[in-house]
């Protein structure tokens, strides 16, 4: 272990997670394929319910991701923006852009290797609605996003569709809810959008650091 590593301490985040693509819903990346028309362009929401950064509370606090790429999933291929919680203090603001940028390792390091061009950070006020049928994100004048589970063809009255053991959860394993946007509009970071009917899912979430993380599992020993 370096010595920078060692100077890290201890964090974890977990709560509930939802994004809002441009994939058609159900959302290949889940499997590790490519996107539905080769480009994916999403607003993807982490709502802490329980954090800590050494000993700095991150309880209550939310961190979103604008994401672009084009070409396949596994690909160092990202450009990616942060919009993180205004509400969080000094302490508290260095703690997330630190983790979420992914220099102190867990799940966003492995997102930071897959990214050429990070579009920056910034702390915007974030209004947030999150139930069993209504995932709602708005940042004033950048986003506005709804989506809830989808509900369409068959899915039984009072349930919702899941994915379980996908290969490729986008946050770690767990059931995945299969979701649809009712909004999903965006003017941020350069990218301006409107996937509206695209895929939502949500999937209950836990990262820790500084250890390493990898979205390929190793090989089985020959």
């Amino acid at each position: 272990m370096t010595e920078e590593r060692e100077r890290i301490p201890q964090w974890r985040i977990a709560g509930d997670w939802f994004d809002l693509c441009s994939c058609a819903v159900g959302c290949p990346c889940v499997f590790g394929a490519n996107p539905t028309s080769g480009i994916c362009e999403g607003v993807l929401t982490w709502i802490i319910r329980e954090g800590h950064y050494g000993d700095v509370p991150l309880d209550g606090l939310v961190g979103i991701l604008v994401g672009h790429f084009e070409g396949g999933v596994l690909e160092r291929n990202r450009n990616f923006g942060f919009l993180l919680d205004d509400r969080a203090t000094p302490e508290q603001r260095h703690a997330l852009e630190l983790i979420f940028t992914g220099q102190v390792g867990g799940h966003f390091a492995a997102w930071r290797d897959l990214t050429v061009r990070q579009l920056g950070v910034m702390f915007v006020p974030i209004e947030l609605t999150f139930d069993a049928e209504n995932w709602k994100v708005v940042v004033p004048g950048m986003i506005d996003g709804e989506g809830g589970p989808y509900r369409d063809l068959m899915v039984p009255d009072a349930q919702v569709c899941k994915i379980s053991n996908a290969p490729r959860p986008e946050v770690g394993p767990g059931d995945i809810t299969v979701g649809q946007a009712r909004k999903n509009v965006l003017d941020a970071f350069g990218f301006k959008w409107d996937w509206s009917s695209y895929s939502a899912k949500h999937i209950p979430f836990e990262h820790k650091g500084p250890g390493a993380f990898t979205w390929r599992r190793p090989l089985d020993a020959q």
